[in-house]
């Protein structure tokens, strides 16, 4: 896959802003009355290292809504419905796997989870990949439970501030986008590849956890496009066509409310992202200096 390259124009803010400010930005122009913000967020760290966090969510009671990509207020609801998603139906872990390939994955699992394919196998390998990434990385930082999202927290920073919160999909969206538009063949290739080396995922995951906090977006670009990363369908599926959808909706939103718009970090970068989109749409989109 060949990698994305950044215009010109955004590294070279890249190269101006404070490095703390790149995960920040301010969306002014084009007729708003008042700004509104976009802040990339990441599931794989903890708030107290995010720099400037608070700082940053200050900004949330000088707009009227908080947008995320679900509406997060209801947890339960939440896993409830996820629960349908979660498993596998006609097929089996044998029918994906080469033999070699479902020894190699129920070790893993065992190793980081304390279960194998016998308990787990039913489940499809998008969520496993999930589960397996979030617990390896709370063992590897040594933590004891998993961290709390950060998007789960400027909602309801949100939420006490009174302000309307929006999302852009549903939870049957987003589960129909991980779990059913990714083929289950796409989903154990992903687990494969994520498993068959845990220091490579551990070295990736510790790069990534940095660069965020530095604010470095065109590192975690190119972290993400490595060789054995997403395919060129997974990108569409799971960024390119979400982040066209997400700028249809904000065409209508943004001249309506102020919003503190909070998306993983990597709905933000290349071309294809929403800094870059709002631009194109004739918004000044500039990284808030702290």
């Amino acid at each position: 896959m060949k990698k994305a390259k950044l215009s010109f124009l955004v590294l070279f803010l890249f190269l101006l802003a404070n490095v703390h400010a790149q995960l920040f930005w301010k969306i002014s122009g084009n007729g708003l009355q008042k700004p509104s913000y976009l802040f990339g967020t990441h599931h794989l760290i903890e708030k107290e290292r995010v720099p400037d966090f608070d700082k940053i969510t200050a900004f949330i009671p000088q707009t009227e809504a908080v947008v995320g990509e679900m509406d997060m207020s209801n947890q339960l609801k939440m896993q409830l419905k996820m629960m349908k998603y979660m498993f596998m139906k006609d097929t089996t872990m044998h029918q994906l796997l080469t033999d070699t390939e479902y020894t190699m994955v129920d070790a893993a699992l065992k190793e980081v989870m304390g279960k194998g394919l016998d308990q787990l196998g039913r489940m499809r390998p998008a969520m496993l990949s999930a589960m397996y990434e979030m617990l390896l990385f709370q063992k590897e930082a040594n933590l004891k439970k998993q961290p709390e999202a950060l998007d789960i927290i400027i909602q309801a920073k949100g939420r006490k501030a009174k302000k309307k919160i929006v999302g852009f999909e549903t939870i049957d969206q987003q589960c129909n986008m991980l779990f059913e538009k990714l083929s289950l063949t796409e989903q154990a290739r992903g687990m494969v590849k994520m498993m068959e080396d845990k220091q490579k995922l551990v070295k990736l995951i510790s790069e990534l956890n940095a660069a965020y906090v530095k604010g470095d977006l065109a590192a975690i670009s190119r972290l993400s496009k490595e060789e054995d990363g997403m395919t060129e369908h997974e990108m569409q599926v799971m960024l390119t066509d979400r982040n066209a959808n997400w700028i249809g909706q904000l065409k209508q939103l943004l001249p309506q409310k102020s919003c503190f718009i909070a998306v993983g970090c990597m709905h933000l970068v290349d071309e294809q992202g929403l800094i870059e989109q709002l631009r194109q749409l004739g918004y000044t989109v500039e990284a808030v200096r702290l």
